[in-house]
């Protein structure tokens, strides 16, 4: 099912744009062929973050994320960023 010529597509909602200091919310992939074919579609998983770090967001990314839902299933969430990261190196495995 996979190969090298595969892509793998990461979608990353974060509490910003600035990679050095904001923190990532919730994380999906999906792997395609190289005719973007759909191969497999991976978890979907929304990572903890305190309401600190929520309540640093820019007015843009509270009103979005709030109100898809995301800021609420993050504070619910229980998994951190490294179990995340452990969750996506399990599917690619």
């Amino acid at each position: 099912m996979f190969n090298e010529n595969n892509l793998i597509w990461m979608d990353l909602e974060m509490t910003g744009l600035e990679p050095q200091i904001n923190r990532i919310l919730e994380m999906a992939a999906v792997i395609t062929d190289p005719q973007l074919n759909v191969i497999a579609e991976g978890p979907v998983v929304a990572i903890h973050q305190d309401a600190a770090i929520l309540s640093g967001m820019d007015s843009w990314n509270t009103a979005t994320h709030t109100r898809s839902g995301l800021v609420n299933r993050c504070l619910e969430s229980k998994v951190t960023e490294d179990e995340a990261a452990q969750i996506f190196i399990d599917f690619f495995s």
